[in-house]
């Protein structure tokens, strides 16, 4: 297996990583503004980084209470047997849930942590009891509630 070839980020780039994780629909003339540099070699960085995979995708972030999924349930989940069979399927059926927003294999106490968020209590407790505790291999769950979100961003330090 070979290395991986990081990158490398000159200043420009790292503003342009700040700026568009601000805001990915930055018109190319304004973020060439803000940069100081002309369109097209703005263009030509931009590119050059979703190239390389340092810009994965854009995405749009929607207000959770105004689609009706407003119940952030944290949830710490036990197997069994901690074999790469039962990693694989457990991460595959997180990956195929919509209500499971991020699944993280951890290591120590806890084997998953995953955040899952859903309209209510009752369509927790129907996550809960019809999905999470019919997979075959699940030996616990531990749910916390998240009462209120004090902070929240995606945005990576780039500086």
């Amino acid at each position: 297996m070979s290395p991986i070839t990081l990158p490398e980020l000159d200043h420009l780039d790292r503003k342009i990583l700040g700026i568009l994780q601000r805001d990915a629909r930055i018109p190319n003339t304004e973020l060439a503004d803000e940069i100081g540099l002309t369109p097209a070699p703005t263009l030509r960085r931009v590119r050059r980084l979703e190239e390389e995979g340092v810009i994965h995708r854009y995405v749009a972030l929607l207000n959770p209470k105004l689609v009706h999924r407003d119940l952030m349930v944290m949830v710490r989940v036990n197997l069994d047997k901690q074999t790469k069979q039962g990693f694989e399927d457990f991460a595959e059926k997180m990956r195929a849930r919509p209500e499971v927003l991020e699944c993280y294999l951890c290591l120590g106490g806890t084997d998953y942590l995953l955040k899952v968020c859903v309209r209510d209590l009752d369509a927790y407790q129907s996550f809960l009891v019809d999905v999470l505790a019919a997979i075959p291999g699940v030996r616990n769950t531990d749910s916390t509630i998240v009462v209120k979100q004090e902070k929240y961003t995606t945005s990576l330090p780039v500086e």
